[in-house]
């Protein structure tokens, strides 16, 4: 079928039918809420025992065994559920029911019977926020609704059901491209797209831009983290953001120096030279370059331009808002969209996004990148265990180099 002949088949199925909700969860409670008076929604039916009950969906509709025998010809199945779309396909295929025809997940439901174009958003992180930023835009969601769906590495893309069937009627498609071949296992041939479909890239830019104490290489992560969800290991310093390792204070513990010799020593506005760090962001601008070479939606110079002026990144993996909403006037343009209403929705939304927490700036770089924003007092939002707190550089040294000799004292005893 056709992008088309699948938009008509799916709204005549809504509209016409009884509707049945597979699953009885939070996805469900949300689709029922949102479309309870325009559909015939009859009830829910679950594979789970637990959730079955007469009124057992907000009090409202029961929730029974799924059974094929039970259910009618004029019914037509909503699978709410994305994380178990696939097992519930595969349940229903089996039962001789088919996509569209007889079910359809309800993310693609609800998107069809939107009327409004579509657009997938298919990525991590930053595509996560720029696809919830873009959302609140009302220009925007005049003409498209949304949908999202995380790449999983290594996993191949036909097993995500959603995105699999979602290539087939969008009409936008914004992703990040592959970083490494073996990525190659989650990215969506383009070929596959309707002809119609129109497609934009930008990347995932990975950018050590005031961190050259980070070693950035996917595959590189601290020898001293442990994972800070491990409660069984009582460790008393949690921080995800070291599962990337600041190479100085790893080498200096390891050296056996005290955390106030190491703190001092870091916190001096001498410790990187001047040629260290205008080398670093001459290598750190230049890998955006060769980032964005084949992409649609750049922002190298947007970078250049105002990372002396605004902190841009929280830490390597994560932009603050500037760069988000940069992002999206950008996108809106490609699209032919005004963004006009970006400025007012950029103030209103806070500046950190993604809560990975800040990574702060050491002062030799500060000083000799000429950093606007930063001086000896700037507080830096840092995620400890106990949920996000305001450091300065010397306490988050001090922070940083504790959690090191204790997972050191740790590991030592495995």
């Amino acid at each position: 079928m056709t992008k088309e002949q699948i938009k008509e088949l799916v709204r005549e199925r809504l509209s016409g039918r009884r509707i049945i909700l597979f699953g009885a969860g939070e996805v469900a409670e949300a689709f029922y809420q949102e479309h309870k008076g325009e559909l015939n929604i009859s009830h829910c039916v679950s594979n789970l025992k637990k959730e079955w009950g007469k009124d057992a969906l907000l009090g409202e509709l029961d929730v029974k065994e799924y059974r094929r025998e039970e259910i009618e010809e004029n019914d037509y199945i909503v699978v709410c559920g994305a994380m178990a779309f696939r097992t519930i396909e595969l349940q229903l295929k089996s039962d001789g029911q088919e996509m569209y025809s007889d079910f359809v997940e309800s993310n693609i439901a609800a998107a069809i019977y939107s009327g409004k174009k579509i657009a997938l958003f298919y990525g991590q992180c930053v595509l996560r926020d720029i696809y919830e930023c873009i959302c609140k835009v009302p220009s925007f969601n005049k003409e498209y609704v949304c949908v999202r769906s995380r790449t999983v590495k290594g996993q191949a893309i036909v097993i995500n059901r959603l995105v699999y069937y979602m290539k087939d009627i969008c009409d936008l498609y914004v992703y990040t491209p592959k970083i490494l071949d073996r990525d190659s296992a989650y990215s969506l041939d383009l070929d596959e797209l309707p002809s119609d479909c129109k497609v934009l890239s930008l990347s995932n830019l990975l950018l050590p831009l005031y961190w050259p104490q980070i070693t950035t290489e996917l595959d590189v992560y601290n020898k001293y983290y442990l994972h800070p969800y491990n409660v069984d290991r009582n460790i008393e310093h949690a921080h995800t953001l070291y599962r990337r390792e600041d190479i100085n204070i790893n080498r200096m513990v390891e050296e056996g120096k005290t955390t106030k010799e190491i703190v001092e020593c870091l916190s001096s506005e001498d410790y990187y030279s001047e040629k260290k760090v205008i080398n670093h962001i001459i290598y750190t601008l230049k890998m955006i370059d060769i980032a964005e070479a084949k992409i649609d939606i750049k922002v190298g110079d947007f970078i250049r331009a105002n990372y002396k002026k605004k902190l841009l990144y929280s830490n390597f993996m994560h932009p603050n808002k500037c760069i988000i909403w940069e992002y999206i006037r950008r996108l809106l343009r490609g699209i032919g969209i005004s963004d006009a209403e970006v400025d007012e929705l950029e103030r209103e939304s806070p500046n950190h996004l993604h809560e990975g927490g800040d990574v702060p700036i050491y002062p030799s770089v500060a000083k000799y990148l000429q950093l606007e924003f930063v001086d000896k007092n700037t507080q830096y939002e840092v995620m400890v265990e106990n949920g996000m707190v305001q450091m300065t550089f010397e306490e988050y040294m001090e922070h940083y180099v504790e959690y090191t000799k204790k997972a050191m004292e740790i590991m030592q005893m495995w």
